[in-house]
């Protein structure tokens, strides 16, 4: 069976830690998937107008997916967003405030992600990185108007687990706290992960996970990696990952994403000459 999707992380996996990636060589690899039908999704834990601007020239022909999951654009056109409900945003906010972590906060909408202007300067540099449409506002009282994704904030590690584990008892079964690695606490809807938003895609597009390849480095990945039959963990990633893939792509600093692509492109076109000799 022909892989029909290409599934990759952004961080530590397709690009490099100089946080960029080999782009001619994609373009190239990008125009043999066009031609052999094969979708090509950008998935990560950070904000979709940050994903789009690695591909200015491939925005409108690529799938991209935003917040782990919560936010999905495809060709340009926005699909689908899972929204947390203003009572529970509220609920973190109020939370957030009463324990003093209000000032490493970003609130994820789907218009743009906000942080208070009071947050640290290291805060707001780290948070830029990863959220090009950032908005600062006097205090998070009123909502602005949007619809909120998720919460992503920064957390002594040796607090971090006992944080997720309180703001888990006071959120019940509506969303889930999860750590994203970097000391960094994300808050999303329930059941929300890359591995949802892959499945929702799948089915969209009428393809079997048998016919997706996907590749990732973190605990955020495991689920999209598990729905793959063709997994890929990279050599740089994390344990959890490499035990839960099938195979292990070279590192992201030597582009090993896109060194897998060459020889699944290949396979498939060697498939496909088989098939046609058969037939």
């Amino acid at each position: 069976m022909t892989i029909k999707v290409l599934a990759t992380d952004m961080d530590g996996t397709l690009l490099t830690s100089n946080m960029d990636y080999d782009r001619e060589r994609f373009e190239r690899l990008f125009q043999v998937m066009q031609e052999k039908g094969i979708r090509f999704v950008a998935i990560s834990g950070n904000q979709y107008y940050q994903i789009k601007s690695f591909f200015p020239n491939l925005q409108d022909k690529i799938t991209i997916v935003g917040e782990n999951g919560a936010y999905i654009v495809e060709n340009g056109i926005f699909l689908k967003s899972y929204r947390l409900p203003n009572e529970i945003v509220r609920t973190v906010l109020d939370y957030l405030r009463e324990h003093d972590m209000d000032d490493e906060l970003v609130l994820c909408g789907e218009a743009s992600a906000y942080i208070l202007k009071s947050a640290k300067p290291e805060a707001k540099d780290y948070f830029a990185l990863y959220y090009h449409n950032l908005i600062e506002v006097d205090a998070f009282e009123f909502l602005p108007a949007d619809h909120f994704m998720k919460f992503s904030f920064n957390t002594p590690e040796e607090v971090t687990m006992d944080i997720i584990a309180h703001l888990n008892d006071l959120l019940g079964d509506q969303v889930q706290a999860v750590s994203s690695g970097h000391d960094n606490i994300d808050v999303i809807a329930k059941g929300i992960h890359k591995g949802a938003a892959m499945t929702y895609l799948l089915d969209y597009w009428g393809i079997s996970s048998n016919q997706l390849a996907a590749f990732g480095d973190g605990g955020n990945d495991l689920e999209m990696i598990e729905l793959a039959k063709y997994s890929y963990a990279m050599e740089n990633g994390s344990q959890a990952a490499k035990d839960a893939a099938k195979f292990i792509a070279p590192s992201n600093d030597v582009s090993g994403v896109m060194e897998i692509i060459e020889k699944l492109l290949k396979d498939n076109k060697l498939k496909e000459m088989i098939s046609e000799i058969r037939n």
